[in-house]
């Protein structure tokens, strides 16, 4: 059986898909982890990569390195995204990395982020959906798929992932209504194309994938005991809500101490629950679903099936 890796080396995390194919054709996820990384930290609005991040991305591929040889996978992709894809010194990234680990990495457009995190998401939806918004909230970059049945009507990377917003609008501790409303207008500033193509179809589900949405949903699991988590749940909205209050009345230590939050999002997850809360109001919409499902899984369906 052949066996797969994919490395999806983002602004904020690290991810690592292993997979095999098996004989009947389907794929078995074998190993599926995020490690920190903060690519962009410091960086991202200077359009490069700092030297402390650099070393981080070495020392996070090397681990995931680590892990591919105890799998003894010989089919390997990596893929970089917003934080690679406008840091003007990433050649000296990508040449040690080819030098050290031998890998030669793609950096994707958001076109193409945008295309794979559809193609991962359709993965674990029903086909008759009706009307859909995928949105995966990234550090650098946000993805916006719109789509109908599984047919993509639109999609759109936007450079406003939660570290370009950290970087952009000084955030308290906890955060005031004032920078909600400062987050919130330049959210609403950047995303007019969005607005424009939602207002012409009225999609009525939110879509939310990996990142922030598994925090929310790890978070809602622990309120939940004997929730069943599937590839695609419904993610009831007045449970979203109550947890977004929680988020934005919280400081950073009680923040670290909810049960199902993830330690590498305690910083962003604040901005990242504003953002969601904004466009959920701002489109009405009235069913959120949530997927583990996104970009690694979509490349990986590539990977297998076209072998690039």
């Amino acid at each position: 059986m052949s066996h797969y890796a994919i490395i999806d080396l983002g602004t904020n995390t690290c991810n690592l898909l292993i997979s095999r194919l098996l004989p009947n054709g389907k794929t078995e996820t074998l190993y599926d982890r995020k490690l920190p990384v903060k690519l962009g930290r410091g960086g991202i609005h200077k359009n490069i990569l700092l030297p402390d991040a650099i070393e981080r991305g070495i020392k996070v591929l090397q681990n995931h390195a680590i892990t591919i040889a105890t799998y003894g996978v010989s089919n390997i992709k990596v893929i970089g995204t917003s934080a690679l894809r406008g840091a003007a010194n990433r050649n000296e990234f990508l040449l040690l990395v080819k030098e050290m680990l031998g890998w030669e990495i793609e950096i994707i457009d958001g076109e193409l982020e945008a295309a794979l995190i559809f193609r991962g998401v359709t993965l674990t939806l029903p086909e008759s959906i009706g009307k859909y918004l995928i949105v995966d909230i990234g550090g650098g970059s946000t993805e916006f798929i719109l789509a109908q049945d599984n047919r993509m009507i639109w999609k759109k990377s936007f450079n406003i992932g939660i570290a370009r917003a950290l970087e952009t609008i000084q955030m308290s501790d906890p955060l005031t209504s004032d920078e909600i409303t400062k987050f919130e207008n330049w959210f609403d500033d950047h995303l007019t194309e969005l607005w424009d193509i939602c207002k012409q179809h009225h999609p009525s589900i939110l879509v939310g994938c990996s990142g922030a949405f598994d925090t929310f949903m790890d978070i809602y699991e622990q309120e939940e005991p004997d929730l069943k988590i599937r590839n695609i749940s419904e993610f009831p909205l007045v449970n979203y809500r109550k947890i977004h209050e929680q988020l934005i009345k919280s400081d950073h230590e009680t923040r670290a101490k909810m049960r199902g939050m993830d330690k590498m999002r305690v910083e962003m997850i604040v901005i990242a629950s504003v953002f969601t809360n904004f466009i959920l109001q701002r489109l009405q919409i009235n069913k959120l679903l949530h997927t583990h499902n996104s970009l690694k899984e979509g490349a990986m369906d590539r990977f297998i099936t076209n072998g690039i």
